[in-house]
């Protein structure tokens, strides 16, 4: 303690020595001078600051020791010069912050005016009404109609600023389409409209007499919650308020699900000129939901359907040319000569889609008896969509060889609930379809994508598919092998695990890992592969694969096919898109394998799926995209990203 105590008296007399003497000779300072800069000022502060370091009570700071009465009062009498000289360095940190809250202050301001005359010679502010409306056009969703939200186009591009306000509200065809729900949004609303209805009639006449597309809120599209649809009354008092404009009237989507009596005075909602919202469109999705205060029989709903249906008059619609027809369940359309080829204007449909959004087995199915008559009756088909079922009978052959010719047809779709019916490959063997380019198979849980339905098909068809879309639970390496060798000009593969749509209804939750497990995928995905010495290999033309589930094959062999398709000689068309839904955890990442092919322009998306504990029926792994709407051009290849959802 006494060398403390020595240290602390001799580093006091040095200190009053040193100050004694700079203070004999020191110079008077002019107080009125320039700035000093921070680098100057943070050297005279260095200068000046007592060395803490050299402190006589360093040996015991950060101890446990205990000073003395004597020894705290030379700790404080030594802390006066350091706590003034702290108390001078805040002040001029403050000072020099005060400057710097100034400058950023006048940065911002200059900022703002500059940005402001930039937004003077801007190119959007020059550019003709004419090209700004072709852009609003643009800016409407292309999926749906735009609804009463001023969070997307066309109402967000009307409260930007006045002019676009003005172009906005002079371009009719910015809101000839329009989606309505029960609930709209309550920033939509101007002072001046009281009402819906008021927000309704005005959009209408923004629209002027350009055509127009109307949908409703239904359990068919992706749209509010279920209870904020529209009832069947409510839709029938809309339909009432627009009749002024049943004859713009062009595209409809709308669900009438209510009783009879409630669907009979929708169907006879006519304007002054005798016209109804179904007898003039070119295009109509509806979904009719029939239901009944009293238990009936299956014959007698359906006789019931069928009057209500032939109320609507779709026979007489000369203007018809897509159409989705969706019914609950219990809908059978089993007839021998089906009822349905008697209320719709078969002769000139393009498009016919009885599957619509329903999981498969809760939609309405035809029958595999009246599926040919359905088809025959339809000459100008190009889009046919249907859930086929197989009544209650032995499965044998019908006898009949009339050929179901359909020269313009180019998509199918059909969901069989059995791949192993001798009656669907009796029907398959009658189809005459030279144009299919596009198919999409679904089956039943448990069917056996291995056999009969399946391959007859794409035997059938293999000379002009070109787009392939199998939804399966199973997918086998020998299956592979074969699709591979038998379509030469397909360019599209997705092939769909039912268990991963939202839509699918069946089977439930399942397990997150691949349970099926057959040695060999990674020998399928060689035959991907290009051979040097000429050797055929699979699905030369293919651009876009996407493939659920069933992924028994490991990421390095994924790479090296990405890598070869890519880079060889010997294949002219690389790959373009490549998206896999994984039913396994990730072995390899292969994304920096793929970094090049990446850059060159490939689109490759990996979704694996997440750990046991963190998997559930609400994970993105588990939702996938709905199926198709009913006038998505069936042309079209790839998918969007939007369809997967990274899991972090």
């Amino acid at each position: 303690m006494f060398s403390v105590c020595r240290d602390l008296w001799v580093y006091l007399s040095l200190s009053d020595s040193k100050a004694t003497t700079a203070h004999a000779h020191a110079r008077p300072v002019k107080t009125a001078s320039l700035p000093v800069g921070s680098h100057e000022l943070f050297n005279i502060a260095q200068d000046n600051i007592v060395k803490m370091d050299r402190s006589p009570f360093r040996s015991i700071l950060g101890t446990n020791y205990v000073p003395t009465e004597r020894e705290c009062e030379m700790i404080a009498e030594f802390l006066i010069v350091p706590q003034t000289q702290l108390a001078e360095l805040q002040a001029k940190v403050a000072e020099q912050e005060a400057m710097l809250q100034k400058l950023k202050e006048r940065c911002g301001d200059l900022q703002g005016d500059i940005e402001a005359h930039r937004a003077i010679i801007s190119l959007i502010r020059r550019l003709p009404d004419d090209i700004l409306r072709e852009i609003f056009l643009q800016c409407l969703p292309f999926n749906h109609n735009p609804g009463m939200s001023a969070k997307e186009p066309p109402l967000l591009l009307a409260h930007v600023c006045g002019r676009w306000r003005r172009v906005a509200l002079s371009t009719p065809r910015l809101w000839s389409s329009f989606h309505i729900w029960s609930q709209p949004d309550e920033d939509v609303f101007d002072n001046e409209l009281e009402s819906q209805e008021d927000l309704i009639l005005q959009w209408i006449g923004r629209g002027g007499n350009t055509p127009l597309s109307l949908s409703f809120s239904t359990p068919q599209m992706q749209g509010p919650r279920r209870e904020d649809l529209p009832n069947t009354v409510e839709i029938g008092r809309l339909f009432s308020l627009l009749s002024p404009s049943f004859s713009r009237l062009k595209k409809l989507e709308v669900s009438l699900d209510g009783f009879k009596d409630e669907i009979h005075d929708i169907a006879k909602l006519q304007d002054e000129e005798g016209r109804t919202p179904f007898n003039s469109v070119e295009q109509l999705s509806l979904r009719v939901v029939l239901r009944h205060e009293e238990w009936l029989l299956p014959g007698e709903h359906q006789g019931e359907l069928e009057t209500l249906l032939g109320e609507l008059d779709l026979k007489h619609n000369m203007h018809l040319r897509k159409l989705g027809l969706y019914f609950q369940y219990n809908t059978k359309l089993h007839t021998e000569t089906s009822w349905l080829t008697q209320i719709i204007p078969c002769n000139q449909l393009e498009v016919l889609d009885l599957q619509g959004l329903d999981p498969p087995h809760r939609g309405s199915e035809i029958s595999i008896i009246a599926l040919p008559s359905v088809l025959q009756a339809c000459p100008k088909l190009v889009v046919f969509k249907a859930n086929v079922l197989f009544p209650y009978s032995p499965p044998t052959p019908s006898g009949s060889t009339s050929r179901v010719a359909l020269d313009g047809l180019k998509e199918v779709s059909f969901f069989f609930p059995h791949w192993e019916d001798g009656r669907a490959l009796d029907f398959i063997a009658r189809c005459d379809w030279p144009s299919l380019t596009s198919l999409y198979l679904r089956a039943g849980e448990g069917s056996d994508s291995r056999v009969n339905t399946f391959s007859h098909m794409v035997d059938r068809f293999h000379s002009t598919l070109t787009s392939l879309r199998l939804s399966s639970y199973v997918v086998t390496p020998q299956l592979l092998t074969d699709l591979m060798f038998t379509l030469p000009k397909l360019v599209q593969l997705h092939l769909e695990h039912p268990g991963l749509s939202k839509y699918n209804g069946i089977g439930g939750r399942f397990d997150i890992y691949d349970q099926y497990s057959e040695d060999g995928f990674d020998d399928v995905l060689a035959l991907l592969i290009p051979k040097p010495d000429g050797t055929p290999y699979g699905l030369p033309l293919l651009r876009f694969l996407k493939w659920e589930r069933n992924t028994e094959f490991s990421d390095k062999a994924l790479a090296r096919v990405l890598q070869q398709r890519a880079t060889s000689p010997y294949l002219s068309v690389p790959l373009k898109q490549v998206h896999i839904v994984f039913g396994r955890p990730m072995e390899d990442d292969i994304y920096p394998m793929c970094s090049d092919l990446i850059d060159a322009g490939l689109d490759l998306c990996l979704m694996y799926p997440p750990s046991i504990e963190g998997y559930t029926e609400d994970s993105a792994y588990w939702k996938m995209a709905a199926l198709q709407p009913l006038d998505v051009d069936y042309r079209t290849l790839g998918w969007d990203r939007d369809e997967f959802v990274h899991i972090s």
